[in-house]
C-alpha cells in the first residue's frame, strides 16, 4: 500500500486581502527593525513553553541575515502594526548551523536548501491563515532562488507550527538535539511530492523523544498528525524508491 502525499504546492496562495481585509504585504528593510522586534517581543512572551522558541543572542545579527542578498522577510501590515512576519534563510553549503547537515545532506545537496525560518502572527491576527500563506509564499521565493529543498527546524514543545507545516506538505526528516535542544527537521522537495510506504507504519507520540529518533534512524519520516489534542500522534512512514530506481514498480512520477 503507497500513498503520495498531495503536493500543497500546486495550489495557489490565497490572497492576503481575502484573508485579512486591509492589510498590505512587503519585504521588511532595516527600517522594520523595531517593529519586528517589538512583535517577537509579545509572541514570545505569550509561549505556553519557553522552549517553543529561543531568542537569538544577537537579534539584530538575525534580522540582518534575513535581508537580501542572504534572506528575506515579508511582512504583513494593517497600518502601522506589524502583524506577522516570516523569514527565508539562503544559507551557503557547509555554513554553520546549516540544517542540511543535521540530516545528512552533502555539500553540493546543501547548495540548493533554503531554510524556513522564524515566523510568527500577533495573537489578535492568529485564525486568519496567514501563516499558511507565508509558508506557500516562501515556498515561492525559494523555487524563484534555485533553492527546492526547504527545511525548517520546530520545537517538540511547538505542536501548533508541526501541525501547520505538515499540512503544507513537509515531512519530518530528522529529530535529535541541536545546540543541546530537542528539534525536528522537517522538509520538503519542491521538485516532487514523494510516495510513502504505508504497508507499516509507526504510531508515535508527538513528545516522545527516544521513539521520533528511532524512527528517524530506521530511515522512516513522520508524514502525518493522526491524532491531535493535549498529546498529539504522529504517523512516520519509509519513502518508496523513485521512479527509474531498480526497485521502483511503477511508472509514477516522483521527485529525485
Amino acid at each position: 500500500m503507497s500513498r503520495r502525499r498531495p503536493s500543497s504546492t500546486g495550489r495557489e496562495a490565497p490572497a492576503l486581502a481575502t484573508l485579512l481585509p486591509g492589510a498590505q504585504m512587503r519585504t521588511l528593510g532595516p527600517q522594520d527593525f523595531a517593529a519586528w522586534r517589538q512583535l517577537r517581543n509579545e509572541v514570545i512572551s505569550g509561549l505556553a513553553h519557553p522552549d517553543m522558541y529561543m531568542r537569538e543572542d544577537d537579534e539584530a545579527a538575525f534580522f540582518a541575515q534575513h535581508l537580501p542578498p542572504r534572506g528575506h522577510c515579508l511582512g504583513v501590515w494593517l497600518g502601522d502594526e506589524l502583524a506577522a512576519y516570516a523569514m527565508l534563510d539562503l544559507p551557503e553549503a557547509g555554513a554553520p548551523g546549516h540544517l542540511g547537515a543535521a540530516i545528512g545532506l552533502a555539500p553540493r545537496e546543501q547548495a540548493g536548501v533554503a531554510h524556513l525560518a522564524s515566523c510568527m502572527v500577533r495573537a489578535p491576527w492568529r485564525g486568519n491563515q496567514l501563516q499558511a500563506l507565508l509558508l506557500q509564499l516562501r515556498y515561492a521565493m525559494a523555487q524563484a532562488c534555485h533553492r527546492p529543498r526547504c527545511l525548517a527546524m520546530v520545537s517538540l514543545h511547538n505542536a501548533a507550527s508541526r501541525h501547520n507545516l505538515l499540512a503544507q506538505g513537509m515531512w519530518i526528516e530528522w529529530t535529535g538535539t541541536i545546540d543541546g535542544l530537542r528539534r525536528h527537521v522537517l522538509q520538503i522537495d519542491l521538485r516532487g511530492a514523494p510516495r510513502w510506504d504505508l504497508s507499516q507504519t509507526r504510531l508515535i507520540a508527538g513528545d516522545d523523544f527516544a521513539q521520533l529518533c528511532a524512527a528517524a534512524a530506521e530511515g522512516y519520516a513522520g508524514v502525518e498528525e493522526v491524532c491531535g489534542g493535549a498529546r498529539p500522534v504522529l504517523r512516520y512512514a519509509r519513502r518508496l524508491p523513485a521512479c527509474g530506481s531498480p526497485s521502483a514498480g511503477d511508472g509514477a512520477e516522483d521527485a529525485p
